[in-house]
C-alpha cells in the first residue's frame, strides 16, 4: 500500500513537471523576443505548477532583477533556494541581489552557502572575493583569489584579481609574478598590463607604469570587441559597443589613485598615451 502511494506521489510530480514545462518554454521564448513582463507570467504559472522545482524560479528570479524588481528577484531566488537547497544558481542570485542592495556580508553568506555545494565553481569563489573587497575585508578577498587560482592556475580573471589583491596586501613581488604568469598565458590581455601598471605604481618606478598602461589602452578595445562578439553582437552595434566599453575601461584607469602621483607629470602621461590637456 505504501509502495502505491509513493508511485501515485511520484507519477503526479512529473506530471506537475510536464505540465510545468510549456510555460517555462514560452517563458524562454518571450525573454529571447524582449518581452520580459510576459514572460514573468509564464515563469509564475510555471512555478505553481512545479512545486518542487528550482528552475521556474530561478528564471523568475533572471528576469525580475532584469526588470529592477530586486526585492521579488529576492524572494524568488530564496524560493528556488527553498524547494532545492543544492540550487547553486539560487544562491549566486540571491547574492548578486544582497550585493546591489550593499549587503556584502550576506552577498558572502549566501555564496558560502553554494560553495558548499559546488567547492569548484570558480564563479562563486571570485564573486565571493569581490564581495569581500567591497567590504574593505582584504584578507578574506586574497584568501578566496588564492584559492580560486590554485583552483584553475590558468585562468586570466582569477589570476588578475590574485595579482590585486597582492599588491593591497603588500606583496608586491608576488604580484608582479602572477601578472607575469597572467600574460605569459594571454599576452594580449589589458588586464594583464594594467595589472604590470599598478606593480610598477606600487614600485615608485612611474616610467615603467606609464609603458604598461600604453600597452593596456592598445589592447583594450580590440579585448572589448572580442567580448562583445561572443554575445552576437554584429556591425554598427558592435562598433559602438566596443568603443564605448574601451572609453569606459580607459577613464577608470586614468582616475586609479594608484597613478595620482603623476597625474601631473606630462611624460608620464605621453609614456601613458593620455591626453595631456587633461593635465592641469
Amino acid at each position: 500500500m505504501k509502495r502505491a502511494a509513493a508511485i501515485a506521489l511520484a507519477l503526479a510530480g512529473a506530471c506537475n513537471t510536464d505540465s510545468a514545462a510549456p510555460h517555462l518554454a514560452r517563458g524562454n521564448v518571450l525573454v529571447n523576443n524582449g518581452k520580459r513582463d510576459e514572460a514573468v507570467a509564464e515563469y509564475r504559472e510555471a512555478a505553481r505548477l512545479a512545486p518542487h522545482t528550482a528552475t521556474p524560479r530561478e528564471r523568475l528570479g533572471d528576469i525580475l532583477y532584469d526588470l529592477g524588481r530586486k526585492d521579488e528577484a529576492l524572494a524568488a531566488y530564496r524560493d528556488a533556494a527553498a524547494v532545492d537547497p543544492d540550487s547553486v544558481t539560487a544562491h549566486i542570485g540571491a547574492a548578486r541581489v544582497l550585493g546591489d542592495k550593499g549587503d556584502f556580508l550576506g552577498a558572502r553568506a549566501e555564496l558560502t552557502l553554494a560553495n558548499q555545494k559546488a567547492p569548484t565553481n570558480l564563479f562563486v569563489l571570485l564573486s565571493r572575493g569581490n564581495y569581500a573587497s567591497r567590504a574593505g575585508d582584504r584578507k578574506a578577498a586574497l584568501k578566496d583569489y588564492e584559492s580560486a587560482v590554485h583552483l584553475k592556475s590558468d585562468n586570466v580573471p582569477a589570476l588578475y584579481q590574485y595579482g590585486l589583491a597582492l599588491l593591497d596586501d603588500g606583496q608586491i613581488p608576488e604580484a608582479g609574478a602572477t601578472f607575469d604568469r597572467l600574460l605569459t598565458l594571454a599576452p594580449k590581455s589589458p588586464e594583464g598590463y594594467y595589472g604590470r601598471a599598478r606593480y610598477f605604481a606600487a614600485r615608485g618606478e612611474g616610467a615603467f607604469a606609464a609603458e604598461a598602461l600604453a600597452a593596456a589602452a592598445k589592447w583594450v578595445e580590440p579585448d572589448a570587441r572580442a567580448r562583445l562578439e561572443e554575445t552576437g553582437l554584429r556591425g554598427e552595434a558592435l562598433d559602438k559597443g566596443a568603443r564605448d566599453a574601451a572609453a569606459r575601461s580607459l577613464a577608470q584607469m586614468q582616475q586609479d589613485p594608484a597613478f595620482a602621483r603623476w597625474a601631473h607629470d606630462q611624460g608620464f602621461r605621453r609614456g601613458a598615451e593620455w591626453p595631456i590637456a587633461d593635465a592641469r
